[in-house]
């Protein structure tokens, strides 16, 4: 890391811990109403019947802009470091595994944002309707289904993307070995629990651990 710009790898570390913290705040938060209250703010689409889902947005529709908006806000600085990131191994040496962790990360960012306009958009319309109505239009059904595969895609982008990234450490010195193999073996587990299991390990929050870690590890360095 001696040849680094000590603002950029500043920067990079920043990017990834906010990145991290953002997304699970609202998580905690969740938990804390849930505490509270006795139930969670909103319902998880892939457990939960469809009225169900779509009338706890009714009832909490700032608590539904809230978690998406902080999704999406935590994988975008995330996608930001890791881009950051992969200059920096790019700079010590790295010419394949950086670029291919970059490209899949960035792949299951876009597929997220797509997601996130959808939610904010024909979500909160059927969430309307249901409560109008008194039923879930027909196809809205259909969509919690498509919205859990994206879900599972982003997730297996983007555990395959760690394990790259972790192999490109291994093929530089840019940060101590043992991150570059944690990486690797967290991001191929990872990667066979979503093609195994699917939705049952589908836990996006796991996601940010590692770019949260080597987030500190440049702030340290």
């Amino acid at each position: 890391m001696e040849n680094s710009d000590p603002t950029v790898v500043r920067l990079t570390g920043l990017l990834l811990i906010a990145g991290a913290v953002i997304f699970w705040g609202v998580i905690v938060a969740a938990i804390i109403y849930w505490i509270r209250t006795g139930s969670l703010p909103f319902k998880d689409p892939s457990g939960t019947p469809a009225r169900e889902f779509y009338d706890s947005i009714t009832a909490h529709p700032k608590w539904w802009l809230l978690v998406n908006g902080c999704f999406a806000l935590g994988i975008v600085l995330t996608a930001i470091g890791l881009t950051a990131f992969q200059s920096l191994l790019t700079g010590a040496g790295d010419s394949v595994f950086s670029k291919v962790a970059w490209m899949s990360f960035l792949i299951g960012t876009t597929l997220w944002l797509v997601l996130f306009t959808f939610n904010l958009s024909m979500v909160v319309w059927a969430a309307r309707e249901t409560a109008s109505q008194g039923a879930v239009p027909v196809s809205s059904e259909a969509w919690l289904l498509w919205m859990e595969q994206i879900v599972i895609l982003y997730m297996l982008l983007a555990y395959l993307s760690i394990a790259a990234y972790g192999a490109a450490l291994l093929n530089t010195s840019l940060l101590a070995n043992w991150m570059g193999w944690i990486s690797v073996i967290v991001g191929l587990a990872g990667a066979a629990s979503i093609l195994l299991r699917g939705s049952g390990f589908a836990i996006p929050l796991l996601i940010h651990i590692i770019p949260f870690m080597i987030g500190i590890l440049l702030l340290l360095n």
